[in-house]
């Protein structure tokens, strides 16, 4: 994902706008034009906020005065861990479903993650006690206009069973919405990516199989890999990932992202940095932080996987 301008305002906002239909009216001959049409009637606005991330690392002094097998200084080993773990932190934010925050004193600033981006507002099907029940709350974002929202058809429950139909069913929806094949990053759960190495290899559903692949077996290694999925209708590059939704240890194994890159941007208004404090008399210490915001143009022309039960 490119870096973009860095914010400058503690919410952010992109235009969008849409093209009219095609028509195949012809004009009059000899008519003049009477009537003119404002370009900008169908031009919206939307945003999202900034996020704060900070993480503290210190050494006391007596760590820093042992000698350690392998470290050979504590303090620059804690900050080199500590920018590791931002770094995992930022792309878990970017990955999250969280809906963008205003902070103040008291709460924090929250930038909207992508699976708060893609939602079109889909549900599941009611239980027995009427209450309509989600793997995640897939609610559309509080201010995109519906017109500028993920597509349901963008924006699906597999439920337990990911099918070669069901993901080429997003890329042409996706096609529809660009006019175009397009190449994408699939940034998927483990679950996601195993049901995609085996698709067309499996018997039993005959009815799902397009060929089948046969491995060289003189080279005595079996291949069950599928890095590209490829359609008539868009190219999924397929890339596992274990920070999808993901909340301290727990991620979401089942879900997944099918991602245009020309229309995501990370806007850092404070570069991830490290700073060094002075040493009171326990040791050095400091802290990490970064200021930075998600920016997407168009929800519209991304789409999203989820795959749980």
């Amino acid at each position: 994902m490119k870096k973009g301008q860095g914010p400058r305002g503690t919410y952010t906002e992109v235009l969008a706008d849409e093209l009219d239909a095609p028509t195949t009216d012809g004009q009059p001959e000899g008519k003049d034009i009477t009537q003119f049409a404002n370009k900008a009637v169908k031009r919206q606005r939307f945003g999202n906020n900034i996020q704060i991330a900070t993480r503290d690392f210190g050494v006391t002094d007596v760590q820093m005065l042992v000698d350690t097998a392998a470290v050979s200084n504590e303090y620059e080993y804690a900050k080199m861990k500590t920018l590791r773990e931002m770094k995992r932190d930022i792309e878990s934010t970017i990955c999250s479903n969280n809906e963008r925050q205003s902070g103040n004193g008291t709460d924090a600033w929250k930038t909207r993650g992508l699976f708060k981006w893609t939602a079109s507002g889909r549900t599941s099907a009611a239980d027995s006690g009427g209450v309509v029940t989600t793997s995640m709350d897939r609610t559309k974002p509080d201010d995109v206009p519906a017109e500028y929202c993920t597509p349901a058809a963008q924006d699906i429950d597999a439920g337990g069973g990911l099918t070669e139909d069901g993901l080429n069913g997003v890329l042409q929806s996706l096609f529809e919405t660009h006019s175009a094949k397009k190449t994408y990053m699939g940034v998927f759960g483990p679950e996601v990516v195993e049901k995609i190495d085996n698709f067309t290899r499996l018997s039993g559903d005959t009815s799902n199989e397009r060929y089948t692949l046969n491995d060289d077996v003189t080279r005595k290694t079996i291949n069950l890999e599928v890095k590209v999925f490829n359609s008539s209708f868009g190219r999924v590059n397929v890339i596992p990932s274990v920070f999808l939704n993901r909340s301290g240890a727990t991620f979401d194994t089942d879900a997944g992202l099918i991602l245009d890159l020309s229309l995501l941007e990370l806007q850092y208004m404070e570069g991830l940095h490290a700073v060094n404090m002075d040493d009171e008399g326990g040791g050095p210490r400091g802290y990490a932080k970064t200021i930075y915001t998600l920016m997407c143009k168009s929800p519209k022309g991304l789409g999203a996987i989820d795959d749980g039960a």
